[in-house]
């Protein structure tokens, strides 16, 4: 990795990334994969811990992964939940079965 810096890994000070996209898989409450890559607990942690810090997120893998793991809960223990983390934030894409079912309620 020659001529590597850390601007070209963090943007400035003040500014953002584009939103990023992360797909947690879990199997029964466990985080198994991150993007499909299958990893530990510890490895998921520190992968969007590296992602978070980039987006302006303390305590970015921590946070993360209770963010995907509340998602997860509100229907079951295992699949996918696809979190966006931006500018200092982290937010859970609403799951299938709940966008249908606010699909529901509005009508």
């Amino acid at each position: 990795m020659t001529g590597l810096v850390l601007a070209d890994i963090f943007p400035a000070e003040g500014e953002f990334l584009a939103p990023e996209e992360v797909v947690v898989t879990f199997d029964r409450g466990v985080p198994v994969a991150i993007d499909g890559e299958t990893v530990s607990v510890a490895e998921a942690r520190l992968m969007l811990s590296a992602r978070g810090e980039a987006q302006g997120i303390g305590r970015g893998g921590t946070l993360a992964l209770a963010t995907a793991y509340r998602a997860l809960e509100q229907d079951t223990v295992s699949g996918e939940v696809h979190l966006v983390l931006y500018a200092g934030r982290v937010s859970a894409r609403p799951r299938p079965t709940e966008e249908h079912n606010e699909e529901k309620r509005e009508q």
